[in-house]
């Protein structure tokens, strides 16, 4: 009789684990508590939906440089529903091994924390070359996200014709053919701002190394990365308003062809788009591989200046990926890059007067220098009002992988100045994972920030889902750009609290490794609430609102003329 019970104790304790076990991996649970950290996530790719994209295993020990380059993601309401989706940018394989026929995906968000694999419908299905990196964003301002696919042999520009996407790229002046010498363009990211206040998006496209396919690999390295190749130039279109670009590189002072073309200039990987000093004039950082980075000041007048080496953030290391936030709330809009193992991330505070100080061991970063770090985001993950990092790590290869310590990393920001990592107890991430793009999206409008993490060779994709629940108030912004541009991209904002904390940001477009992430501003509020919120538009409009309300989406739309009021088109209250 005991001896039956105790058998019957087993069996059920067995069933219970495994049911634990099965919730764990579909992200329905998570194995932490709320109490643990600040924040924590589960891993919802399986429920979502996701799972089934992956991008080609890499089966050559000695891969291609191009392989090991990874992919992007990107987010945007393509289908203006409210809710925002996922493109993959998905590289095919190269090796005759492979049986997989995976290609870039676009995933519909079904508005119940589900996605729906619509690239054929809108279609994305034909998209051409090696894609790296992609980017949405609303070029022509007509309230529909076009879609910029960046990589090897060039990038595309799809024009989103509601919902179904044309390829566009010999029309709108984009074809970049021709403009990086003998061999093709290795479009590696893009990046969008209105850097001459025109009201219209312009283009930014980052180019890596030109390199030939026929370069046979060796020393167990991909072949063979980027030291021996020749730097690429950056690209600036300036949006002409008529559904075409001019490429003004060498006009605004971004490309010198007698430098890059001696291989000396850029090999860039990712660029994201500030205003270090205050002006309100778009400024451009861009993350090079090997070489120095760039920092271009914007004079204007259709023209910029490079002053990385003299404000100190030039840095020759290599830089992959790339964000920028005031991470103190000092008022200064600070940069940061990621790097191969061995090399923390370089976080560079900003002081102003373009003089900047390397502050990544001083605020407790240095744990992020066991990993080869890709993507990088600046995000309130707990709601507190000082934004949190997150590092997306993965090897070259995954022999290396193994035998590394290359987790993504989750650092909090402790609202001192600096850091501390809580990985361990934020989410579970197999060791064998690859990641490399990063972005940021609201899943399902509650207001909490969510995170989709694009992983290579042979690796599913992460849906991250925010579950955090320490109480803290929190808010939404759409902004919708009338004189400006439509996506209202370049905007910035800040929020006074009512407990004295100032907070800014800057809406980008472009990011992180080879990423774009939401177009929605999200603020921690802590337990406070807003006294007064301030929109500075593109166009130089500059609206004070008071009385907004906590944990709702505000909808604000420019005022249709210099010096008009902003107007408040629709408050939502999160879906919790």
């Amino acid at each position: 009789m005991l001896m039956g019970k105790i058998r019957l104790i087993l069996i059920l304790t067995a069933i219970l684990i495994a049911a634990i076990f099965l919730l764990y991996q579909t992200g329905i649970i998570s194995v932490f508590p709320k109490s643990t950290e600040p924040f924590y996530f589960i891993d919802a790719t399986i429920t979502a939906g996701l799972h089934e994209h992956r991008h080609p295993e890499i089966f050559n020990e000695n891969p291609s440089y191009l392989e090991i380059m990874g992919g992007g993601v990107a987010v945007g309401d393509f289908d203006g529903d409210g809710f925002e989706d996922i493109f993959f940018a998905t590289m095919p394989s190269f090796d005759p091994q492979s049986t997989t026929d995976y290609v870039s995906a676009l995933f519909r968000n079904q508005g119940d924390g589900t996605f729906l694999n619509a690239t054929e419908e809108a279609g994305l299905d034909a998209l051409k070359g090696f894609p790296m990196g992609a980017l949405f964003f609303d070029y022509n301002n007509n309230g529909l996200q076009d879609l910029y696919v960046a990589g090897f042999d060039g990038g595309q520009l799809y024009e989103n014709r509601g919902g179904n996407f044309v390829d566009v790229t010999e029309k709108a002046g984009l074809s970049l053919d021709g403009l990086c010498g003998r061999l093709p363009c290795m479009a590696a990211a893009a990046s969008a701002t209105d850097y001459n206040k025109s009201g219209y998006l312009d283009l930014l496209v980052v180019n890596n190394v030109s390199w030939n396919p026929d370069d046979e690999t060796g020393y167990g390295l991909p072949a063979t990365l980027p030291f021996k190749y020749q730097a690429q130039p950056v690209f600036l279109f300036r949006n002409n308003g008529d559904g075409t670009f001019t490429n003004v590189s060498e006009e605004a002072g971004l490309t010198n062809k007698d430098v890059w073309r001696h291989g000396n200039d850029g090999k860039g990987l990712s660029a994201v788009w500030t205003d270090v000093n205050n002006d309100g004039w778009p400024d451009v950082y861009i993350a090079n591989d090997t070489t120095p980075n760039h920092l271009y000041i914007n004079n204007r007048d259709g023209t910029f200046r490079e002053i990385a080496v003299s404000a100190g953030v030039a840095e020759l290391k290599s830089s992959m990926g790339i964000d920028t936030a005031d991470f103190n709330n000092n008022g200064h809009f600070d940069l940061i890059t990621t790097n191969l193992e061995g090399d923390m991330v370089s976080l560079h505070r900003n002081y102003g007067n373009f003089r900047f100080d390397y502050v990544t061991p001083s605020t407790g970063l240095i744990p992020s220098g066991r990993g080869s770090g890709w993507g990088i985001l600046f995000v309130d993950l707990d709601m507190s009002g000082h934004l949190d990092l997150v590092v997306a790590n993965g090897a070259l290869l995954q022999a290396l992988q193994k035998e590394r310590e290359n987790e993504n990393i989750f650092f909090w920001n402790t609202g001192n100045g600096s850091f501390r990592n809580v990985s361990e107890a934020v989410v579970h991430f197999p060791n064998d994972v690859i990641s490399r793009g990063m972005a940021y999206l609201d899943v399902q409008n509650n207001g909490l920030p969510d995170l989709v993490i694009s992983n290579i060779d042979g690796s599913q994709m992460q849906l991250l889902l925010n579950k955090t629940r320490n109480g803290n108030n929190r808010i939404r912004l759409d902004l919708e750009g009338v004189i400006s541009n439509r996506d209202a991209i370049g905007s910035r904002v800040y929020i006074e609290r009512e407990d004295g904390l100032v907070q800014n940001q800057i809406l980008k477009a472009g990011n992180s490794y080879q990423s774009s992430s939401s177009k929605s501003l999200i603020f921690g509020l802590g337990q406070s609430v807003i006294k007064e919120l301030i929109i500075e538009w593109p166009s130089g409009n500059r609206d004070v609102l008071n009385d907004l309300p906590v944990n709702h989406i505000i909808q604000i739309r420019e005022g249709e003329s210099t010096g008009a009021p902003a107007e408040i088109v629709r408050i939502i209250p999160f879906e919790d």
